[in-house]
């Protein structure tokens, strides 16, 4: 049994303020270019006015928007739950071990390799 004592602030607000804006821009981004196209093909006059730059700004100030709104919340909520696990000593969970891990590398390093089987081949 493991239990997660604490969240690092920063960086924990960081991770999940970029996986919203992602998650946003997925959706955001290809609404607002097809919405861009729709509104170049309304002829002049026949209604209102849809501007795509415009339209792309406001995409991107949306990712922008939810990408601090959630950095924001997410750091509130990680110092609240630092606080409140002082008093009640946190989420517990349970780790299964499934594989071994794989070795760890570094850029620039080199794997072992497995040395080649002997050959059965005569020597000649």
């Amino acid at each position: 049994m493991y239990r997660i004592r604490r969240f690092g602030i920063m960086k924990t607000a960081t991770m999940v303020a970029v996986l919203y804006m992602v998650g946003i821009a997925i959706f955001a981004i290809p609404f607002a270019l097809f919405i861009s196209a729709v509104g170049s093909a309304i002829p002049a006059g026949a209604g209102p006015s849809i501007d795509a730059t415009g339209i792309i700004m406001f995409a991107l100030l949306l990712i922008v928007g939810y990408g601090i709104g959630t950095w924001v919340l997410t750091a509130i909520a990680c110092a609240l739950y630092n606080l409140v696990a002082r008093w009640v000593g946190g989420v517990e969970i349970q780790l299964e071990a499934v594989a071994p891990p794989p070795p760890v590398t570094t850029w620039g390093s080199t794997v072992p390799t497995v040395p080649p089987a002997p050959s059965s081949s005569p020597a000649g």
